[in-house]
């Protein structure tokens, strides 16, 4: 019986742990409405996609930035997977304004 109820309470402390955890990812994702309840799985898609948005934004200052694809590359430092694109064949927009990754989300 004792190790039931410290099982449960351990369980009940990592859960806390865990939606605590995706709160404070919650506040970090732009969203629109801003107040908009994610849940956790959208919260964890919206979050991979805000990622490699970024990603591409920093890999891209740092392509113009060095004139190409010279080294000093921000991308070439990071382990690639399969939902991190490589540096090659990207480019922003006429005007150099990125897209956002969340439709209807215009940073200020």
């Amino acid at each position: 019986m004792t190790r039931k109820i410290f099982t449960n309470t351990r369980e009940r402390w990592r859960q806390q742990n865990v939606n605590s955890a995706f709160a404070r990812l919650r506040k970090l994702i732009p969203t629109h409405p801003p107040d908009k309840k994610l849940s956790k799985n959208e919260t964890l898609r919206l979050a991979m996609k805000y990622i490699n948005f970024l990603v591409k934004v920093l890999g891209e200052q740092g392509l113009q930035q060095t004139g190409g694809g010279a080294s000093g590359n921000l991308l070439e430092l990071l382990p690639q997977a399969p939902h991190l694109p490589g540096p090659e064949g990207r480019s922003l927009p006429d005007g150099g304004a990125a897209p956002s990754p969340c439709p209807g989300y215009h940073a200020s």
